[in-house]
């Protein structure tokens, strides 16, 4: 999209950003004092200022900060274990999954070990555990039935096959990031390659390329893209870099203000796209949070499968490459896709990274990390029609 209608898009969205704030809730609060973050709630009652960490790409919390509000804390292993307000409360180090009384819950990132202590993500306090948050995780909303005269929406009718669009970033005269070997651009077309193949071979998906040679997609065509397509999901595929060459690892990234400066800076170096100058995409323009139902479903539903697909990456890899985790960026080609289907960015490796570039310009890394991504979209889908999708009736 491009000329006077882009310009009104993104006038659009500068005036939603502006109109609105990312608020974690009256409940919640980052406070930042002298140089530390502090994460203020309310949490059964009494007020909590929690210390925040960042080991990580992502805020946590030592779990023993929350002594005051929990009982019965106990620790085996790589397991965390206590009771909040008469519900066992279960985690695994290393593991998105943890259990609330008899249900299951997914984090965006896991929590981890580090120095002796048990760290939780700071968005398990602020959408479970606060005061304002209890309601969410103890009674979600159902889905709505659709009306028995009227078909299922295609997402979740499990005889309608996935419209899944697959994005290689940057292309022609944008080669993306710059390595001693290869360019972004030819990298990330090889892994969408790979998956386009990958998924032709599975079950109930149609698979769709926004490019599938060495062109340049301005950002705002290739969600257009996905939208004519009317596709159930957006994948766009990149790669990092950073000035440090030890960086690696991989990330899977959703719509939403940056929570971090590198975030953000990897952002706006990517909405700026060949030939722009800074003014083209300022911190101001995008540091925003959308609105609507309809879209904030999606961003949730986006939050959740990225972390399929960090998880099916992490498996995959097997130690070879770090887990950076799921984070949050505000990229301006999961703008448009965003309004009609989950979209998440998946960042492969880093390319200023010597051994993470051999390792993504070969068959063997390129293949392993198509068919992650592959075993995350057979995933998700399954899991979205379990929520969603009706029961088959019983005959007797």
């Amino acid at each position: 999209m491009t000329g006077e209608r882009g310009d009104t898009l993104r006038r659009g969205f500068a005036i939603a950003a502006l109109a609105q704030a990312l608020v974690v809730g009256s409940a919640a609060a980052v406070v930042a004092q002298a140089g530390q973050e502090t994460l203020e709630t309310r949490v059964a009652g009494r007020t909590l200022s929690l210390t925040i960490a960042r080991h990580r790409a992502y805020a946590v919390v030592d779990a023993s900060e929350l002594a005051a509000v929990w009982e019965d804390v106990r620790r085996s292993g790589v397991f965390l274990q206590a009771r909040f307000l008469d519900e066992e409360l279960a985690f695994e180090a290393g593991s998105p999954f943890f259990r609330r009384g008899e249900r299951t819950f997914q984090l965006p990132n896991p929590p981890y070990e580090e120095s002796g202590a048990f760290w939780l993500p700071a968005e398990f306090i602020t959408r479970w555990l606060s005061d304002r948050a209890q309601q969410v995780a103890v009674a979600p909303r159902p889905a709505p039935s659709p009306p028995v005269d009227e078909p299922l929406p295609a997402r979740v009718d499990p005889t309608v096959p996935w419209r899944v669009v697959i994005d290689p970033g940057h292309g022609g005269r944008d080669p993306g990031t710059l390595g001693k070997l290869s360019y972004e651009k030819d990298i990330v077309l090889a892994i969408g390659r790979r998956l386009h193949e990958e998924l032709q071979g599975r079950d109930m998906l149609e698979v769709h390329l926004t490019r599938d040679n060495d062109v340049y997609v301005e950002h705002d065509l290739r969600s257009q893209f996905a939208v004519d397509r009317a596709g159930d999901l957006f994948v766009s595929i990149h790669a990092n870099a950073a000035a440090d060459e030890r960086a690696r690892g991989f990330e899977t990234i959703f719509l939403g203000p940056a929570r971090t400066e590198e975030a953000r800076d990897v952002a706006l170096r990517e909405n700026r796209g060949p030939g722009a100058d800074d003014a083209a995409s300022s911190p101001a323009d995008i540091q925003f949070i959308l609105t609507g139902q309809d879209r904030t479903e999606n961003m949730d539903e986006s939050r959740l499968f990225a972390g399929f697909v960090q998880n099916s990456i992490r498996a995959a890899m097997h130690g070879r490459s770090p887990d950076r985790g799921v984070i949050q960026g505000p990229w301006w080609v999961l703008l448009g896709a965003l309004a009609r289907m989950p979209s998440v960015i998946v960042e492969v490796g880093f390319l200023s990274n010597s051994g993470e570039e051999e390792y993504l310009n070969g068959a063997e890394g390129q293949g392993v990390i198509a068919r992650a991504i592959a075993d995350a979209i057979v995933a998700y889908r399954e899991d979205v029609l379990r929520r969603y999708a009706p029961a088959p009736e019983e005959h007797c």
